[in-house]
């Protein structure tokens, strides 16, 4: 597995600045006043399943969710903190978006950790609750 640096995701991002984003004035121009995506996608978090990439969108035309097997926690309104619940408010109420879609991925740790009946590899407070 290749080990990551902090240099490859800062000459990334000034390759999006040099030619993504001063390719399309227009579009970043537009984004900049506001949004107004078509779709909420809740995604799982893995780093293989990008939304964006699958559905081949352009910044803007999403509004994504992501978390450990895109999981929507059932409704709670006990005062914590609920981020699916909130974008999922946000996207509707706020956004007006059309349409939600639950975007899954075959090979998902998070689903294999359900049908299993348990989390593999080191696990937190937080996985197996989740």
């Amino acid at each position: 597995m290749p080990t990551s640096n902090l240099g490859k995701f800062i000459r990334g991002f000034e390759r999006f600045r040099q030619d993504y984003f001063r390719g399309n004035t227009e579009l970043f121009d537009k984004l900049r006043h506001g949004q107004d995506p078509d779709a909420l996608v809740i995604s799982c978090c893995d780093s293989r399943a990008d939304p964006a990439i699958i559905t081949n969108c352009a910044p803007g035309d999403l509004f994504v969710a992501r978390d450990v097997a895109n999981l929507v926690p059932p409704y709670e309104p006990d005062g914590g903190h609920h981020g699916v619940s909130a974008s999922v408010e946000y996207a509707v109420l706020c956004l007006g978006v059309e349409h939600i879609v639950v975007l899954g991925h075959s090979q998902c740790g998070g689903i294999g950790a359900l049908v299993d009946g348990g989390v593999h590899g080191a696990g937190g407070g937080f996985i197996g609750r989740w």
